[in-house]
């Protein structure tokens, strides 16, 4: 089944947390806030951070920020800097199979992971999340 793996959810979770941040965000506070296993936050933000969709700020007022705002970082970009080039077949991935010479779906797979990664390619992160609530008002006004 071609599924999101849970670290590329929590690479954009991260994300949408810095986007809604001004200043510098540690990974603890990103991993407390959202409620994510610290060691793994840290290290997606590397990976984030090594693939230039954030950048990282050494110091007492350090932390990740974004590069970009997130309507333009694609999915694709995003999946790619936590789990490597899209595939969908170990042929599409660079790793040896034996039916190579004699594949008869080699080119069909190559035609859908194509259309795959144009898809995700075209989704911004920024279509992934909700909305913002809106405000709720504290004053009621009750009919009798």
């Amino acid at each position: 089944m071609l599924r999101l793996n849970k670290v590329c959810e929590y690479g954009v979770l991260a994300l949408s947390y810095m986007a809604n941040k001004s200043d510098p965000t540690s990974a603890r506070e990103i991993a407390e806030n959202l409620h994510l296993p610290y060691e793994i936050t840290a290290k997606t933000l590397q990976k984030l951070r090594d693939s230039g969709l954030i950048t990282s700020q050494m110091g007492i007022n350090g932390g990740y920020r974004l590069t970009s705002p997130l309507n333009q970082i694609s999915c694709a970009r995003v999946i790619e800097a936590i789990e490597g080039p899209l595939s969908l077949s170990d042929c599409e991935a660079g790793q040896d199979c034996n039916l190579k010479d004699n594949c008869r779906i080699r080119v069909g797979l190559q035609g859908l992971n194509d259309k795959m990664r144009a898809l995700l390619d075209s989704v911004p992160v920024s279509e992934m999340l909700l909305p913002a609530a809106p405000a709720v008002s504290t004053n009621e006004t009750h009919i009798s």
